[in-house]
């Protein structure tokens, strides 16, 4: 049975950055804000105010999930390359799970399943959704336990893929210091 996001989930947008930080008054600190491009996560220091709620920061177990396009997602773990008390920014829906995997539940955001919803809701000349429309997405929730199994299936694949690119990476260089060489470079 298909279920709705906000079936499965707490769903919230994070700061508005501008109110934090460039307009905000009070104290403030130096930390990691969240950033994407394309699909590719990462943070940034930056000075935010120093009384941030903590609803704004990312927590264990929460999936962060990219507005505009291409849309993606990321779940926050022990082992993940984004950690916690990072600050969202508004361009950024906070998925907090109800008894869902949260890697499994972001790999399913980073799916076709998903991104075939999210072309239905999409407008306008930067492809951004809203709130309302993430909270439609519908997905078949399969038990814990084979959410479990997927998501250990699902990270073997990912680091191979990773291997993959790391060959493509290394092999490209090669290619470039033969060219170089060929023209009497070292």
């Amino acid at each position: 049975m298909k279920v709705s996001l906000d079936q499965i989930a707490q769903i919230s947008i994070g700061a508005s950055l501008s109110r934090y930080s460039k307009k905000y008054e009070g104290e403030k600190q130096e930390i990691d804000v969240l950033y994407c491009t394309v699909n590719d996560f990462y943070t940034k220091k930056g000075d935010i105010a120093k009384d941030i709620d903590s609803k704004y920061l990312t927590q264990k177990g929460d999936v962060i999930f990219k507005l505009s396009e291409p849309q993606a997602a990321i779940s926050i773990d022990e082992n993940g390359e984004i950690p916690e008390n990072v600050v969202v920014s508004s361009k950024f829906a906070i998925v907090k799970p109800i008894d869902v995997d949260s890697t499994f539940l972001a790999e399913l955001l980073n799916s076709n399943i998903a991104r075939n919803q999210i072309l239905k809701f999409s407008e306008g000349v930067i492809k951004q959704i809203k709130k309302s429309d993430v909270e439609k997405l519908n997905f078949e929730i399969p038990s814990i336990d084979e959410q479990e199994e997927y998501v250990e299936t699902i990270k073997l694949i990912n680091k191979e893929i990773a291997l993959q690119k790391k060959l493509i990476s290394e092999n490209m260089n090669l290619k470039e210091a033969i060219i170089q060489k060929s023209q009497g470079g070292e």
